[in-house]
């Protein structure tokens, strides 16, 4: 029956925590991400501005390639991903539902 009770104690653990963790990064995520989409927001409307006037020459293109490049990354980390999440289920669900509400307030 001991072993029992130190298994729930470990879970409650790890649920408790997983849930603090995923709060506190859901509001800074937040936080980081308005200030990441103003700095990329700006960027771009530089680009534009200075490709219109022929300052410079962007080739559009590229930047695309480049987020397809990524898109295949991460693509091809899928399976280690998904080996992580199960053997961590119970501390990923709690950290997910604190991300949501942390992501909420932030």
């Amino acid at each position: 029956m001991s072993w029992l009770v130190d298994a729930l104690i470990g879970v409650g653990i790890q649920m408790s925590a997983g849930f603090i963790m995923g709060f506190l990064a859901g509001y800074a995520a937040k936080k980081v991400a308005k200030v990441v989409a103003v700095v990329l927001g700006v960027f771009i409307l530089v680009l534009m501005f200075l490709n219109y006037y022929g300052i410079i020459v962007v080739r559009w293109e590229k930047l695309v390639g480049l987020g397809e490049e990524a898109l295949g990354w991460i693509e091809a980390q899928g399976t280690s991903v998904a080996t992580f999440v199960l053997m961590n289920l119970p501390m990923i669900g709690t950290f997910t539902a604190g991300f949501v509400i942390g992501f909420k307030k932030g």
